[in-house]
């Protein structure tokens, strides 16, 4: 039971950032990366970490509380006048036990 405790896995994601240039319209633009995850993170609520599908909901409780700006690397527009970036969505594309 305590090697569970000492599981990581590791989680590839993607963020979708959703944005609007007043030069260029409307846009996406996607980034991919990836976390090791186990239970030392803080996550409220979190449930086991025993299977892959429960390392997703972790991940997903756990990224619902950070800003995207310490999750992943932002757009290089992110922060300009000219560039309005509404909202960003995350999806799980892959999670493998690392350890």
């Amino acid at each position: 039971m305590n090697e569970l405790k000492n599981k990581s896995w590791k989680v590839r994601f993607e963020v979708t950032f959703y944005g609007n240039d007043n030069k260029k319209g409307s846009f996406r633009e996607i980034k991919e990366d990836t976390v090791i995850l186990n239970e030392s993170f803080d996550i409220k609520n979190k449930v086991p970490f025993d299977n892959a599908e429960n390392v997703e909901i972790n991940f997903l409780l756990w990224v619902d509380k950070l800003p995207i700006e310490e999750l992943t690397k932002v757009p290089h527009d992110y922060y300009s006048n000219d560039v309005k970036y509404d909202e960003e969505s995350i999806e799980v594309l892959e999670v493998i036990k690392s350890s």
